[in-house]
């Protein structure tokens, strides 16, 4: 039985962001990822560049290093995710944790969080950026409601873009659904399990 990672990528052709076939709302721009990310930092400071992820895949989540419950867990779990993950695929992957509190998460502050957390991979990035910056970015990202000032409200979702872009899934990120998206990761990467 395929996954259903393998039953959607025969299904998607030209979908940059969304579920199926239905075109983008009018908020949203028909190729929001990975330029809606343009203008934010990462942990060491440097300017995100939208094109260093073309051809890649790439898992996006959203956290806030002052979080004392979901952003850790599930940042460790991806962490373990990853270790487990083949060297060819881990190869082609990129993690991006967008920080929901720009006023808090500076990039020395995402950079003491990577290594409290284990992240000792370039291929993961903690980004941050100005207040309308995140703004802009979680808008795109449905990451918070717009009507919420509380970052501990914003979404645990893990989600999954292939090397055009096109977001594929959305897996549960409390807790995270590790298998589903380690089978996923691994089918996209031709890898055998």
């Amino acid at each position: 039985m395929k996954s259903p990672i393998a039953a959607l990528l025969l299904l998607v052709t030209t979908l940059p962001f969304g579920h199926g076939p239905a075109k983008p709302s009018a908020g949203q721009a028909a190729n929001v990822f990975p330029g809606v990310l343009a203008g934010l930092v990462d942990q060491y400071g440097r300017g995100f560049d939208p094109g260093s992820v073309r051809g890649r895949l790439v898992l996006v989540n959203f956290i806030f290093t002052g979080c004392g419950s979901t952003c850790p867990t599930q940042t460790a779990h991806l962490v373990q995710l990853r270790r487990t993950l083949p060297a060819a695929v881990r190869d082609r992957l990129t993690i991006l944790s967008i920080s929901v509190d720009p006023a808090n998460d500076d990039p020395a502050t995402l950079r003491t969080y990577a290594k409290t957390m284990g992240i000792a991979d370039r291929r993961w990035r903690l980004l941050t950026g100005s207040l309308p910056d995140i703004l802009r970015v979680t808008r795109a990202f449905a990451a918070i409601r717009p009507d919420v000032t509380s970052q501990a409200l914003h979404s645990s979702e893990v989600r999954l873009f292939d090397a055009r872009g096109r977001m594929l899934q959305r897996y549960s990120g409390a807790p995270l659904a590790a298998a589903q998206l380690r089978a996923d990761l691994m089918t996209l990467s031709g890898a055998r399990a």
